[in-house]
């Protein structure tokens, strides 16, 4: 019984081996749109749209990735470059890009606009926004969605940085305010 039992787990095991050797070995993600699928990239630098190989876009995409953005102090403003990568083809010329904010632990709509594509079927897209200090704020983190009907196509996080308002703690009162305290 024992020689049975034994044949019989070799068996088994030769049988699995020769399955695993006999099927195909899984794919590895090459293309742009398989590596960062339903991913927005940002990126303080302009985003190039291709490069000379498929593994040098790669590359260029991960090495340009910014999450911290600082104010162009003299503007009061950020100017965010953003690549997108869709989680399968669009076949629509629209999306609509809203932006979170996420600093207080809640996530508040801060805007929501629709951006046109070139043509139907496209899995990745690039372009930039400007964000003005007066609308946005300052030191915020901040979630961008590329939605398409409802249908969430990409995501990603960043934060905008500057310095804050100064206040002094000092308070002047004009002598009419000062007046109407006495009486």
């Amino acid at each position: 019984m024992p020689a049975l039992c034994w044949l019989a787990r070799a068996g088994l095991i030769c049988s699995v081996v020769l399955a695993l050797a006999g099927s195909p070995a899984p794919a590895l993600a090459k293309e742009p749109e398989d590596v960062f699928r339903g991913e927005i990239i940002t990126s303080a630098k302009p985003i190039p749209s291709s490069s000379k190989s498929k593994s040098a876009y790669i590359a260029t995409l991960r090495k340009l990735r910014t999450t911290k953005f600082l104010e162009d102090r003299a503007k009061k403003r950020w100017k965010v470059h953003y690549a997108a990568f869709f989680r399968t083809p669009l076949n629509d010329l629209e999306v609509t890009i809203k932006l979170y904010d996420l600093s207080n632990g809640a996530r508040r709509l801060v805007i929501s606009f629709e951006q046109f594509l070139d043509k139907r079927g496209v899995q990745s897209f690039t372009s930039h926004m400007t964000l003005e200090r007066e609308h946005f704020g300052v030191n915020k983190n901040l979630m961008m969605v590329m939605e398409n009907r409802g249908r969430i196509l990409a995501a990603g996080r960043f934060a905008i940085v500057g310095q804050g308002e100064k206040y002094s703690g000092e308070v002047d009162f004009t002598e009419e305010e000062t007046r109407e305290e006495e009486d």
